[in-house]
């Protein structure tokens, strides 16, 4: 068996109900810390559009 490292993650619907960092080391000191966010307001919905708005700027560029 190969030996990992702790692994660091963000949920966007945490314990609390809100986003979090979790990093785990289950490997080693078998630890997990979660620290809870607390983003502006709307700003997991405006992360979520800017892939479509980076793909409608760059596809047309792209396919010409």
């Amino acid at each position: 068996m190969t030996a990992r490292g702790p692994s660091l993650g963000i949920r966007l619907t945490g314990e609390r109900d809100c986003p979090e960092v979790v990093v785990e080391d289950e490997s080693g000191s078998m630890v997990t810390v979660r620290v809870p966010l607390v983003p502006p307001d709307h700003w997991v919905a405006d992360h979520r559009q800017r892939p479509g708005q980076v793909m409608s700027y760059w596809v047309p560029l792209l396919s010409a």
